[in-house]
């Protein structure tokens, strides 16, 4: 099937989805226009959010615009993307699609780190993600970890080009990974107590700044 009647069919089916007000965009987003495929996301229910990213891929949509689909839908609606992928493959590839740049200061080699309660070594290990920031690590593994227990702040080693995603839009410093990495455990919950409570005052003192700013 080419890409043309895959496009029609699949826009076809998306105005049969989604709300009136997200219509408008559908066509402008499949063609490339990024500010469409940004508000396409935001017009969509949160439960749709994931079908979106998933048929723009499968019709190749132009990169520019799928980066901006794609980045939207993982920061705010990630569980919607991998539940509507159906695996880590499809999901890879989808990532691999969007082909999202690297800060070029970023070293060959990467230290990661992730932070998680209530799961096991194993099943941390095999997250999507991680973060560059040790604190933001502690402060994930600690945040519920009165209520889900055993917290744990694993730490790797990976090669740059298996981040396929890096973004700080919420002060997270996530690198997206697919392939879970050899790790190691990185410290005692009263070391990431320490490291949560930092974040936490970090975080605070970036929203006043913001406020004042704002003000």
């Amino acid at each position: 099937m080419s890409n043309g009647l895959l496009r029609l069919i699949i826009e076809d089916k998306l105005s049969r989805l989604l709300e009136p007000w997200a219509l408008p965009h559908l066509a402008p987003a499949l063609d490339g226009d990024v500010e469409a495929a940004s508000s396409l996301v935001w017009a969509a229910g949160n439960a749709k959010r994931g079908l979106l990213a998933v048929a723009f891929w499968r019709c190749k949509a132009p990169v520019p615009a799928y980066r901006a689909m794609l980045s939207n839908v993982w920061d705010h609606d990630h569980r919607e993307a991998i539940a509507a992928a159906g695996n880590r493959r499809t999901l890879r590839a989808m990532f691999r699609y969007a082909a999202f740049p690297l800060p070029n200061d970023m070293p060959e080699v990467v230290r990661v780190w992730r932070g998680t309660s209530y799961l096991s070594e194993k099943e941390s290990a095999k997250g999507y993600s991680w973060t560059i920031d040790r604190d933001v690590a502690c402060w994930f593994a600690m945040r519920f970890a009165d209520r889900n227990n055993n917290p744990l702040v694993l730490a790797a080693d990976v090669p740059m080009a298996e981040i396929l995603l890096y973004h700080d839009e919420r002060s997270e410093k996530e690198a997206v990974l697919f392939k879970p990495p050899a790790y190691w455990i990185d410290g005692h919950p009263e070391e990431w107590r320490d490291g949560y409570e930092r974040h936490q005052a970090e975080n605070a003192g970036l929203r006043l700044v913001k406020i004042n700013t704002a003000a």
